[in-house]
């Protein structure tokens, strides 16, 4: 059966399926493509039990009480972007986080920069690789 009939319908936030979030060390919060680059550095350093992924599919309205129950008593959130922190969802996010989190959210992703993108590939290679491993670093 398609994922897109019916009894399916749209969900505002996707659980990670291989790791519950409430046994997570870490948990990952982002919303869009980045999801991938995660998973698989996830999977490259081999964390898999100890970090999952959540994403944010739905920024407005913002979907608290389902956030809330993923989140349920983790203790280390962290909201991951590739966009600039200026540029990106986290300031959505995070004020909205913090009315259900215990803990203040961390940031994650590049900093704060008047472009979208640097216009130059090896720079945004070496960005995006920065903003991937620093999510998972420490661990």
């Amino acid at each position: 059966m398609s994922e897109l009939e019916e009894p399916y319908t749209f969900q505002p936030v996707l659980r990670d399926p291989l790791v519950d979030a409430h046994r997570a060390e870490r948990v990952l919060l982002v919303s869009g493509k980045l999801y991938y680059d995660l998973v698989k550095e996830r999977e490259v350093r081999g964390l898999g039990e100890r970090v999952a992924i959540v994403r944010l599919e739905e920024l407005c309205p913002f979907p608290f009480e389902v956030l809330r129950q993923v989140l349920n008593n983790a203790s280390d959130v962290r909201w991951v972007q590739e966009e600039a922190r200026n540029q990106g969802a986290w300031t959505h996010v995070s004020s909205r986080a913090a009315q259900i989190l215990e803990k203040p959210l961390v940031y994650h992703g590049r900093r704060e920069d008047a472009v979208p993108a640097p216009g130059v590939g090896k720079l945004y290679r070496e960005q995006q690789e920065m903003v991937v491993g620093g999510a998972l670093d420490g661990l």
